[in-house]
Formats: structure tokens, C-alpha cells, sequence
């Protein structure tokens, strides 16, 4: 079995198993047992992370332990390498730290616990003084989405998807004007980049957040952008293409209250964009689902739900504008929420 053979590369030690482990969308990933009984997770990095990332990652949890935030260490190969290359993919190994994830429905109380955690992630990158190899293009680049969007309406002009997918794409781009450009004043500060919620490992009890997954979207960009990120994960009581969304305020109230317990570093003014960041985030997904209905991409087909990618895609898109205007209707209220 190729996962084990590539696990032996990572440990003297006898491997007896590598089982498929989680339920990650993106990479291959695999729980290894050894002969000893320790266990680590191996993974088969999708191609659109180079092992640059490996560096990226190796640098900005080294200055977290320091500071004590429990991270997944990277496991270097018998070579002292970060990672193993095998017919041009990379693979890493990471210690396995026992906990449970959850992909919707989590408590105010977990929400709290966990925003603690994300303010304390950021608190100990403040003083970090790094500049990173590894540079995910477009991510979160919400202005690029947008022309991307705007450029894939115009080319689909008389098609049978624009007929349909059209009255969305120009409210999305309509909303986006009346913010577009708010953010962009903002300090730009080290971020996990990927917060949704089953990247917030608790632990075995599910009560106490514990440590951040997935690290490959590390970078420079904005909180509001970070949390907004966060919130429109967390907030939301429904799935991504559920007919009914609702942005939850009780878990926004309780995120905010747990992430200004350790975000001291904040600005006033990235405290009061971070609504505006909520609704941009929200935006920015809906543009590339919307784009992504027209291009049959991106997304993996749920066959059991959808006869093709288009009506999939179409159908995130609709409920992510549903979202939207859920929290617009709600944003006064966010606002005081941030400016208490």
C-alpha cells in the first residue's frame, strides 16, 4: 500500500497501518499507526500546494510553541527533510493530536472557546517577522473574484445559464459596490487564512478548542477577512446549499466575546470593519459559486444530491445570497456587537 511505504520514509519504526482518516476535501489525508502504537497523520498534498509550504509552515509553528500554542508539528523525514516527494507529489507527515472537529451546529460556548483560541493564535504571531514562500494565487483576492465573475457573465452572454444565473451574479456585484474598497486601509497581520469550522480542532469532549488545522493558507491579510471567514462558517446554522440559511447572532455575539479576550493588538478600526468583512467573505463565496456553476468546476459532484456540477454550484450560490442578506438585515446589530 503506497500510503505506508511513504509513512516508512517519516519513522524508523515499523509501520503497521495508514488508514484513510477525516473527511478534508483537499488533500489525501491518512491516520499511520506504528509497531509501538504511536500514530501520526500523513498526507498526499493536493497539486496546487507546492512544498514551499512545508517552510511556510515549519517557521510559523516553531515561533507558536515558543509562545505555547499547541500546534501540528511537522514530522521530518529520516533525511531531515520537511517533506517526501514520490512521482511529483509531496507528502508530509504531522503529529497526530487526538481531538474531534465539527462541520455545523456548534454551542456559543464552543464558539467562544475557540475564537479565544484564534485571538491567541494571532496574539503570537504579532511580533513574527516573516515573509512567506508560498503564496496561494487569487486567495481571498476578493477584487480579482469579482472581474473574474464579471468576465464569465459577459462571455456566457445568451446562454441558457446566463438566463438563469445572470439576476444573481449582477446583485452580487451591485452588493459588492457599496463596500468594495472598505477594507483595503487596513493593517495586513499573520492569519490562518482558512477558518472554517472543522479546521478548529476540540478536544475528545468536544468543549474546548485546542488547536487550528490545516496551516496551508498561512499569510498577511486582513482580521475582518480572517474572522469575517470564520463567521460565515461558524454563523451559519444550515449547510451551503440548505434552502433556508441563517446567520446565527448568538454564536457571532459569543465569537467575538472569546476573540477579544486575547486580540489586545486589535485597532478600533479593525474591531469596527470586522462586520464589513463578514459581508464581503459571504460575497466573495457567492461570486465563485455563481462562477463556478457556470464553468462546471472547482467542486466535487455530490451525485447522490445534484445531476451536475452546474446545478450544485447554482444551488450554493443561491443559498450564500440567502446568507447575505440574512446578516445585512442584521449588520446594525453586529455592529454594536464589535463596538461594545
Amino acid at each position: 500500500m503506497e500510503p505506508a511505504r511513504i509513512a516508512q520514509h517519516f519513522t524508523e519504526k515499523s509501520v503497521i497501518n495508514a488508514a484513510p482518516y477525516g473527511n478534508g476535501r483537499i488533500h489525501q489525508t491518512y491516520l499511520v499507526t506504528l509497531g509501538t502504537g504511536e500514530q501520526f497523520i500523513l498526507q498526499k498534498l493536493h497539486s496546487v500546494f507546492k512544498s514551499e509550504v512545508l517552510f511556510d509552515i515549519e517557521k510559523v509553528t516553531h515561533h507558536l510553541a515558543a509562545k505555547g500554542i499547541k500546534t501540528q508539528r511537522l514530522i521530518p523525514t529520516l533525511h531531515g527533510d520537511y517533506g517526501y516527494t514520490h512521482n511529483g507529489a509531496c507528502w508530509r507527515a504531522l503529529a497526530f493530536i487526538p481531538g474531534k472537529t465539527f462541520e455545523t451546529g456548534i454551542t456559543p460556548s464552543q464558539a467562544e472557546d475557540a475564537a479565544a483560541l484564534i485571538g491567541a493564535f494571532h496574539a503570537a504571531l504579532s511580533d513574527f517577522n516573516y515573509e512567506y514562500r508560498h503564496i496561494l494565487p487569487g486567495f481571498h483576492d476578493t477584487p480579482r473574484i469579482m472581474e473574474h465573475l464579471k468576465k464569465t457573465l459577459a462571455d456566457n452572454l445568451g446562454t441558457k445559464k446566463y438566463d438563469s444565473l445572470a439576476p444573481l451574479a449582477e446583485e452580487i456585484l451591485s452588493e459588492y459596490e457599496k463596500s468594495k474598497g472598505a477594507l483595503t486601509a487596513l493593517p495586513l497581520r499573520h492569519v490562518h487564512g482558512d477558518l472554517k469550522l472543522d479546521n478548529i480542532l476540540f478536544d475528545e469532549g468536544g468543549r474546548s478548542a485546542i488547536a487550528l488545522l490545516d496551516l496551508d493558507t498561512l499569510g498577511k491579510r486582513s482580521v475582518p477577512i480572517e474572522l469575517g471567514d470564520a463567521a460565515r462558517s461558524w454563523c451559519n446554522r444550515a449547510s451551503e446549499d440548505a434552502e433556508d440559511p441563517e446567520f446565527s447572532m448568538e454564536i457571532f455575539e459569543s465569537m467575538m466575546r472569546g476573540y477579544f479576550k486575547n486580540a489586545s493588538f486589535l485597532t478600533k478600526a479593525e474591531k469596527t470593519a470586522i462586520p464589513t468583512g463578514v459581508a464581503t467573505i459571504i460575497l466573495e463565496l457567492s461570486a465563485r459559486f455563481v462562477t463556478d456553476a457556470f464553468e462546471e468546476s472547482y467542486f466535487t459532484l455530490d451525485v447522490s444530491r445534484y445531476k451536475s456540477s452546474y446545478e450544485q454550484n447554482a444551488a450554493k450560490a443561491h443559498t450564500q445570497m440567502k446568507l447575505y442578506r440574512d446578516f445585512i438585515a442584521k449588520k446594525d446589530a453586529a455592529q454594536r456587537i464589535v463596538g461594545s
